[in-house]
């Protein structure tokens, strides 16, 4: 994830991955298959029109798939159309993947749970210090990101992206606190290879992929020749726009895996039906929910199962914008006989921002997460980091990568003193704050 607007995505994100996976409808009956896809594509005409949804949805009740649709193009400029068998990035879904190998090696008593990384990387800094256990609880102080964009563009194996972490300090000492880490799992990708004589790829076809009949997940870095590989994409100020190159074999471990939403449906299921073991399911299953996310440049995703109502939904997208977790809660609603809220996008002003309006609201802002916002513009067009901002009829600011809309406040001097973000009906105040050099 580009460290730009990564802390921007997780506290965004924060009140969507901490409330039940799926939400149970308010009332109704559940409806039937036939009644739910024609209601699902009624609701999401509106967002394919726009464009704004690209990749593969499954909907599977008590383990059959019910549902699938494609959106959009696997490749926009050759014209390639989404097909089931497409292979798209599932970035963080990969975490959970190399959990599941993981146990596979302690119940072979290969590695323990509360061994030192000390074991197989005795030179890592305060390896001794540094466990399984703190690896897999985002505890180690690896930082999460150890290769900067700029150099993620080529393939590296998890020997080089560990010879490359032994160089970065780590954020703090090792179990003093939680921060999420895919650096960390590059790690722990590594140490499975050195204890079990096998590479991350291997274990992955051997333990997962094979058994499970995976037939389009794979670990594959840009260089390797991918059948069926999406090309990622992203909102620009004109429409759809490229995403930035970035490979995503640095994220080994957790972000570099590419599969199907048929794929991932026979994961998700091996884990809440016990095929995958007890620990796997009590692991993941909480409160009788699972909930998977991710998202990598051009490429967002999620896996959701209710125990109470058997319902299990999974996209892949190569489209990162706001649609997909509309989508979703439309499906929750539809399944269960509800009906899900109209899409309100806002309107869109016909004229750029006058350059008086941009002056007034370049700089930096701070979320509660602390998260830096830098507004700055080219031209007429305003950005948040990387993201761009398309100003709406009334005077707001709309985010297309998030479907997040945002209200400029005012300070006594006349610049803009405050940014109120708000997503999915949750406000995210950030004030100005001084300019860091």
């Amino acid at each position: 994830m580009r460290r730009g607007m990564a802390g921007l995505v997780l506290v965004l994100l924060l009140a969507v991955n901490l409330r039940p996976a799926l939400a149970a409808p308010a009332a109704g009956h559940p409806s039937s298959d036939s009644d739910l896809a024609r209601a699902l594509d009624a609701w999401a005409k509106p967002l394919v029109a726009r464009g704004d949804l690209s990749g593969q949805l499954l909907v599977a009740r008590r383990g059959r798939v019910i549902l699938e649709r494609k959106y959009g193009w696997a490749d926009v400029e050759l014209r390639a159309p989404m097909t089931p068998e497409t292979r798209l990035a599932i970035a963080s879904i990969t975490k959970p993947m190399t959990v599941m190998l993981a146990f596979r090696e302690m119940e072979r008593h290969a590695i323990g749970y509360h061994d030192s990384i000390a074991r197989w990387i005795p030179d890592f800094p305060e390896a001794n210090r540094i466990t399984i256990a703190t690896l897999l609880r985002h505890r180690s102080g690896i930082p999460h990101q150890i290769v900067p964009d700029s150099e993620a563009v080529r393939p590296r194996t998890a020997a080089e992206m560990v010879e490359r972490a032994k160089h970065e300090p780590l954020d703090f000492e090792p179990d003093a606190r939680e921060q999420y880490s895919t650096g960390g799992f590059t790690v722990l990708a590594r140490v499975l290879e050195l204890a079990s004589g096998r590479s991350y790829d291997q274990l992955l076809d051997e333990e997962l992929f094979g058994p499970l009949g995976m037939t389009h997940s794979t670990n594959s870095s840009s260089r390797e020749l991918l059948p069926g590989r999406a090309h990622g994409y992203v909102p620009g100020p004109q429409g759809i726009e490229n995403a930035a190159l970035q490979d995503f074999s640095g994220l080994v471990g957790g972000g570099s895996v590419w599969s199907t939403a048929r794929d991932l449906h026979r994961f998700v299921q091996a884990i809440v039906t016990g095929e995958l073991g007890e620990v796997a399911r009590v692991s993941w299953v909480r409160n009788g929910q699972l909930s998977f996310n991710g998202r990598v440049e051009g490429f967002t995703c999620y896996a959701t199962w209710d125990s109470t109502t058997d319902l299990e939904v999974t996209f892949l997208a190569n489209l990162v914008t706001g649609a997909p977790d509309l989508l979703r809660d439309a499906v929750v609603a539809l399944a269960g006989g509800g009906r899900p809220p109209a899409i309100d996008l806002p309107a869109l002003a016909a004229t750029p921002l006058d350059a008086e309006a941009v002056r007034r609201v370049l700089g930096s802002y701070r979320l509660e997460n602390g998260t830096v916002l830098r507004m700055w513009a080219r031209g007429a067009q305003l950005y948040s980091n990387d993201w761009p901002l398309l100003p709406t009829v009334d005077g707001a600011l709309f985010s297309p990568r998030d479907y997040g809309l945002i209200r400029m406040v005012a300070g006594d001097d006349g610049r803009i003193a405050r940014l109120d973000w708000t997503q999915r009906g949750q406000v995210y105040p950030a004030p100005r704050v001084p300019e860091t050099r």
